[in-house]
């Protein structure tokens, strides 16, 4: 059977294409793998800085085809918090690419990405962790506002928050705490823990009147202030000088009987001898510590109404007192 000369060309373009084709494995060359990885350290990954500033080492990645570095590659650059520069950058000889990354404002974990379009490991991902900066700022959080009897502790602590430039809480500072008016703070200092916050305890003066608590922190210049209150105490009851209680209010002695309502306070007085405020029974209430220095105050306030019975830690029965919140 005789074949035209149509039929005969397409039987060569077919052996031509089975050459080419033949064997299976002649196609590696036209499908080279790329790959993109973190270079040999320093690769610039888990390094740690302050926010708002460029990181000591540049974040570096490898580009590989077949497993050879490969030049002239652009690697583009993202930063999802802060900034690279540049934001993409060809390979050099060694198929290595580089940027600098600066850290974003708010402190703690941050990531930056390499990415190459195609390329196996794409994108790579680096972490750093960024710190908090200088304290910069110093603000009230509680405590403010408050009043408290004569003696007596102001129910709410005092706190305050530094903070750097864009708002991070910063740890370790030292505040300093300065009463006015009579107020008397727990501790002259205090540091900030890793929240930010300082915080200290006041007492309310020994008279009535409007005191406060100024706070400041070295390299700050503005302090902050909080207003305290003290308000005189409901019942005062005189402490000795010889071996009894007595009501102010109402003059009785052992015992002394005053009569308050819930949240209401009463203060001790000492006019001498060596006495404590104790107490007895139930319901009961915190115990005072022995002095025996002429004008130290004792005071409690009262939520819970109840009859609450009290001696002297020293004298026991042969000094009493009793208070009755209604």
């Amino acid at each position: 059977m005789r074949v035209g000369p149509s039929a005969a060309g397409l039987v060569v373009v077919l052996a031509a294409a089975a050459a080419c084709g033949g064997g299976g494995d002649g196609g590696g060359g036209n499908n080279p793998v790329v790959a993109v990885a973190k270079a040999g350290a320093p690769s610039g990954d888990a390094q740690a800085g302050t926010v708002n500033t460029a990181l000591a080492q540049p974040l570096r990645v490898i580009v590989t085809e077949d497993g050879t570095p490969k030049a002239g590659v652009t690697v583009a650059w993202t930063a999802i918090n802060g900034a690279t520069n540049p934001t993409s950058s060809p390979t050099d000889v060694g198929g290595i690419a580089t940027t600098a990354w600066t850290l974003g404002t708010t402190a703690g974990a941050q990531t930056a990405r390499a990415t190459l379009a195609g390329a196996t490991g794409s994108p790579v991902t680096f972490n750093a962790t960024a710190a908090p900066g200088p304290a910069a700022n110093l603000s009230t959080v509680a405590g403010g506002g408050q009043t408290a009897i004569q003696g007596g502790a102001f129910a709410t602590q005092l706190r305050v928050l530094v903070t750097d430039q864009f708002t991070n809480p910063v740890s370790g500072v030292t505040v300093s705490f300065t009463g006015s008016g009579g107020v008397l703070v727990s501790s002259p200092t205090a540091n900030t823990g890793v929240n930010g916050e300082a915080v200290v305890s006041a007492t309310g003066a020994s008279s009535a009147g409007v005191g406060g608590v100024t706070a400041t922190v070295a390299g700050i210049a503005a302090p902050v202030n909080f207003t305290l209150t003290t308000a005189a105490a409901v019942r005062e009851v005189t402490v000795g000088a010889g071996t009894l209680f007595k009501s102010l209010r109402n003059n009785t002695t052992n015992p002394a009987v005053d009569t308050i309502s819930a949240g209401q306070g009463v203060l001790w007085r000492w006019a001498g001898g060596n006495h404590s405020v104790e107490s007895t029974g139930v319901p009961s209430f915190t115990t005072s510590a022995v002095s025996s220095t002429a004008g130290n105050i004792y005071t409690l306030t009262f939520a819970v109404a109840g009859t609450y019975q009290y001696d002297c830690g020293v004298h026991l029965t042969l000094m009493t007192g009793r208070v009755v919140v209604q």
